[in-house]
């Protein structure tokens, strides 16, 4: 039948017989090679193989989903467990989950899985099943990298941070799991980016893959963020060389366009790990802090003029900018370059307090969360001797010590100090860039918003010296309508109520000092690019007014004297011309805002009209509609740097 079968190909195709070769019986045209035997058999043996290989399937696979929901349950259990403290029970659960993900991975990765994601009908959704295996194998393989590391630097053997002192063979090593853990989470975000969800079992597939991103972006999102710093820390902390930095402690209830004013100045020694501070100096009562002087000038700061005392190297709205200006007066007073400075006030003071229970201060007495901010800076009232209170600022610097340095809780102290930097109580600055760049993607430098859209920026400068701005309340409103083109005319409104009580001292009040119920206030609207001002006006009278560049952002300030519970309100009118992006159809307004550190957030009301002929899309949160083209964005109390977007067509 074989050599029929050929020859009669052979004839129908009229190129004569075909030379035959001889084996087991059976003779085959010597053109027809094992390779083409092999393919006119290709169909039968896919098909052959499929429907052996779908039963070795079912099996396999069978055990995935179950080993697959094991796994996400175990390590929900190792990050509760972790986060109460409970190494042990993490480390214990993320083995579990191992044991599960490895009967995944060998229910999908072998041999099995290999020739079922070609199978037809069940091939996608094998696929998808394998790209969910190395998504959990990965984000295992982080677990498993934070139970190892978490006891590290936090519990009662931690040998990461003690007495002050970082070991750095130990940071190093957690330097090189963060790097790791940031490889194997974003080859989870790839695999799990790769479920097309369109197979079989694809609605379960598509919930297991959301809910996996929903869980896996955030991380990766601020590992990617830290990064950066993560990798500086080393270097940072000494162990490439001494580094010197200022620790400024700032008191909000005396405010420059930065944040508060300096109360005292620490020098801090950094050398392996080791931190050593030195003697704070009282900026109000040293006498070379308190007297003018030359020194060099932050190129471009318009707010450097002359001879200045320390005080007044804050005055710039950004901590780039106050930063090395505050570094730069102290080389004039100490004549000793350091490498960097911590600005922190007594609001994130209280926050850390708030991990560590109450405390005694000197002069102070029993002190909490609760109460420290209005104990150290809104009680200087019960002080009857400038000795005292200066003696109760000193004691800042060794709070501040204590709370940050101490044995454990070095995670929840960081977080503490990242989420005060959102409402610009706390910024570092370095001078090195590199360490500089990293702070910036984790929004702790303490500058303002590069936003070529719109833009609010109030903030105000105590210029009598006092400490009322304890007691300012603030309110800003902006009123934004909006032209096709993208450009806007904002009205901005600040009212500002010197909400002071009632004078207590036997003495008049002179309207300045420590005790005065006055307040005299340089009131700076830092406005966004571009924009051009028509109009200002106070309590709607019309004043005249000069339009400064901080940065190539354009800025207008003015002075206004408050009584005892006085109110005034500085109206700005200007045009923006970038204050929404056209897009098509869409028109999508822009606002950044950036807070002042005070005792009070102010409160800011944005009102955006959209041209007619447009409607807006859905509300996003935060936002309320009146009517099909205006909305309005409120917040009671202003506490980070909001990056605000709001769509019409």
């Amino acid at each position: 039948m074989a050599r029929l079968g050929a020859n009669a190909i052979a004839r129908a195709s009229g190129r004569g017989r075909l030379p035959v070769f001889r084996g087991r019986g059976h003779r085959l045209p010597a053109r027809m090679t094992a390779v083409s035997l092999l393919s006119r058999l290709r169909k039968p043996i896919v098909l052959l193989a499929a429907l052996i290989g779908m039963g070795a399937l079912g099996f396999s696979v069978a055990r995935v989903p179950g080993a697959a929901d094991a796994a996400r349950a175990e390590l929900a259990a190792a990050r509760t467990a972790m986060e109460s403290g409970d190494h042990k029970g993490a480390t214990a659960a993320v083995g579990r989950a191992r044991d599960d993900v490895e009967t995944v991975q060998i229910g999908v990765q072998g041999p099995v899985g290999f020739l079922g994601q070609w199978v037809p009908v069940v091939g996608t959704s094998v696929r998808d099943i394998r790209h969910l295996g190395d998504a959990l194998d990965a984000v295992t393989t982080v677990a498993e990298l934070g139970a190892d590391t978490y006891p590290e630097i936090t519990g009662p053997d931690s040998t990461f941070f003690t007495n002050g002192e970082v070991d750095i063979p130990t940071l190093r090593r957690l330097v090189d799991n963060a790097r790791e853990a940031h490889e194997q989470l974003a080859t989870a975000r790839a695999e799990l980016g790769g479920i097309e969800a369109t197979g079989p079992g694809s609605a379960r597939l598509e919930t297991a893959r959301d809910e996996a991103l929903a869980q896996v972006d955030p991380i990766y999102d601020n590992l990617d963020a830290t990064m950066p710093l993560v990798r500086e820390l080393p270097d940072i902390l000494g162990a490439e060389g001494e580094r010197k930095y200022l620790v400024a402690i700032l008191n909000p209830a005396e405010l420059r366009y930065s944040g508060g004013t300096p109360l005292t100045l620490t020098p801090i020694t950094v050398l392996d790990g080791r931190i050593e501070f030195e003697e704070a100096v009282d900026t109000e009562s040293n006498r070379a802090a308190f007297q003018p002087r030359y020194w060099r000038k932050v190129k471009g700061n318009p707010f450097h003029k002359g001879r200045m005392r320390l005080l007044n190297a804050t005055i710039p709205p950004s901590w780039p900018v106050a930063g090395e200006e505050t570094l730069n007066a102290w080389r004039s007073i100490r004549g000793r370059n350091m490498a960097g400075l911590f600005a922190v006030d007594v609001i994130a003071l209280a926050r850390l307090a708030g991990l560590t229970g109450p405390m005694e201060v000197p002069g102070y007495g029993r002190v909490d969360a609760d109460n420290l901010v209005e104990t150290l800076v809104g009680s200087y009232d019960r002080f009857t001797e400038v000795s005292e209170r200066k003696a109760a600022n000193r004691a800042l610097v060794p709070l501040f010590v204590e709370r940050l340095l101490q044995t454990g809780g070095l995670p929840d102290k960081i977080e503490v100090l990242t989420e005060a930097a959102r409402g610009r109580h706390f910024a570092a600055y370095f001078r090195d860039q590199d360490p500089q760049r990293a702070l910036s993607g984790m929004a702790v430098t303490g500058d303002l918003s590069a936003t070529e859209n719109d833009y609010l920026g109030v903030f105000t400068q105590n210029v009598v010296p006092s400490k009322s701005d304890y007691w300012q309340s603030r309110q800003v409103r902006s009123d934004v309508r909006l032209r096709p083109d993208g450009s806007a005319r904002v009205a901005v409104e600040v009212e500002i109520h010197n909400d002071s009580p009632p004078y207590v001292s036997d003495e008049p009040d002179y309207g300045q000092g420590y005790t005065t119920r006055f307040a005299t206030q340089s009131v700076g609207n830092f406005l966004p690019r571009g924009a051009e001002v028509e109009a200002v006006s106070v309590d709607g009278a019309p004043i005249d007014f000069v339009v400064g560049d901080y940065f190539g952002r354009p800025y207008v300030r003015h002075t206004i004297a408050f009584d005892p519970q006085e109110r005034h309100v500085l109206r700005l009118e200007y045009d923006v011309p970038a204050a929404a992006v056209r897009n098509g159809d869409a028109l999508t307004y822009r606002l950044d805002l950036d807070p002042q550190g005070m005792v009070r957030g102010q409160s800011v009301s944005a009102s955006v009209h959209f041209p007619g002929g447009f409607e807006i899309d859905s509300l996003p949160a935060g936002w309320s509609a009146s009517g099909p083209r205006s909305a309005t964005w409120t917040v009671d109390a202003l506490d980070e740097s909001p990056r605000l977007a709001l769509t019409a067509r």
